[in-house]
């Protein structure tokens, strides 16, 4: 969501102010994640053309995560392209907010998921744990709390496997402060940026594929590099940043119509159809965890981003029925329930639902829900809270 940041300073716009919208598409976001994970379609025959679709276009609403960095790279630019500041001080009390919304909650199911691999082998996401031997699961362990897992192909899904794509959100956090800063200098660098950082992708790519089993598959080949890192998906964030920016400088006011939230949804359930029919040739066990041709790369990192940003103008300054809804109370709460709900929603629980309770995904989907929302109030905001008044107080 963001992995990403939280809620409640993340809704900030151009004025300042609250926008629960923005909050409710979080949930969505999330729920667009679980459809992709918990597909109904999981165990369709490649064979069976139909089936074989569907479950390739449930599986796109993994864009989930592209909404996430997408939000991610607008509410951080609006929270803090004016108030940069090149100090020691400004830095630690950035770094420190970030860290105090993303890690605490990340930490407890890090932990809860090694204590119950460890209890029970088969609890383990990516089924290796019981392979490993002390070395290696110290350096699972170890690879996962420093949020460096991310980074290598081998261990991506180790532990709690959603959380890949913090190590991606780290990565745009400690870049945000400079990227916005020259920015400040000539709005253009947000054209060069992206293809700066593609570069150093490819040839990170380039030594990790050279030396793949040696460095434990760090960034392993050019297509995990598109898939899983911030220097392949870094468009999605300068997508986000760059409507920040314009919108700052001119800024819209509020209007009735359905055009810019239509043609937002219209143009991602293109995008996902289009990955879809690329992928269509893929096998399914394979499709489950990686993109096989480069045109999904294409349509996802570079053109899926602008219909984002049409889908984001559009509840932003449009009113309408799907406004009104988001902005709801009971979405306003599943939104800041929704990185609980991101983290918990494959993993360990999911095994003790499937083996205990129910495998039908309603009702997993509801008791997920209501999980992620006592965590949310009893665990994620107390935490939040505790250490951001120490913070304050230190």
């Amino acid at each position: 969501m963001n992995i990403k940041t939280k809620i409640e300073e993340c809704v900030e716009v151009t004025k300042g102010q609250y926008f629960s919208v923005l909050t409710g598409v979080r949930a969505i976001a999330a729920f667009m994640v679980f459809l992709s994970h918990d597909n109904p379609f999981k165990s369709a025959s490649s064979q069976n053309v139909f089936q074989n679709g569907m479950f390739h276009l449930f599986g796109g609403l993994s864009i989930g995560v592209s909404i996430f960095f997408v939000l991610s790279g607008f509410l951080i630019t609006n929270r803090y392209e004016r108030n940069i500041e090149l100090s020691w001080q400004w830095a630690r009390r950035y770094l420190r907010n970030r860290v105090a919304r993303i890690y605490p909650m990340y930490f407890l199911v890090t932990i809860a998921t090694l204590i119950g691999t460890t209890i029970n082998a088969e609890y383990d996401p990516s089924r290796l744990w019981k392979f490993y031997n002390l070395k290696d699961k110290i350096l699972v362990v170890f690879l996962n709390l420093t949020f460096l897992r991310g980074f290598f192909d081998r261990y991506r899904f180790t532990m709690a496997g959603q959380g890949w794509s913090l190590t991606v959100e780290e990565c745009f956090y400690l870049s945000a402060p400079f990227l916005l800063l020259g920015l400040r200098r000539e709005w253009r660098r947000l054209l060069f940026y992206p293809v700066l950082l593609l570069i150093i992708g490819l040839i990170l790519a380039s030594i990790g594929a050279q030396f793949h089993d040696q460095l434990f598959g760090f960034f392993g080949s050019i297509k995990f590099m598109l898939d899983w890192t911030f220097f392949g998906r870094s468009l999605e964030f300068f997508a986000g940043m760059g409507m920040a920016l314009y919108l700052r400088k001119y800024p819209a006011k509020e209007r009735q119509g359905f055009l810019l939230t239509s043609l937002g949804i219209i143009w991602m359930i293109m995008c996902i159809g289009a990955v879809a029919y690329f992928e269509r040739n893929t096998p399914v066990a394979e499709a489950v965890f990686n993109m096989a041709n480069y045109s999904s790369f294409v349509v996802r990192n570079a053109i899926l981003p602008g219909g984002i940003v049409l889908f984001f103008w559009g509840l932003l300054y449009e009113k309408t029925w799907l406004k009104r809804l988001l902005e709801t109370p009971m979405f306003d709460l599943l939104g800041k329930s929704s990185y609980c709900f991101y983290l918990i929603h494959v993993g360990l629980l999911d095994f003790l639902l499937d083996d205990f309770v129910t495998t039908n995904i309603l009702g997993k989907f509801i008791i997920i829900n209501i999980v992620a929302i006592m965590l949310y109030k009893f665990v994620e905001h107390p935490l939040h809270l505790f250490l951001t008044k120490k913070k304050q107080l230190a």
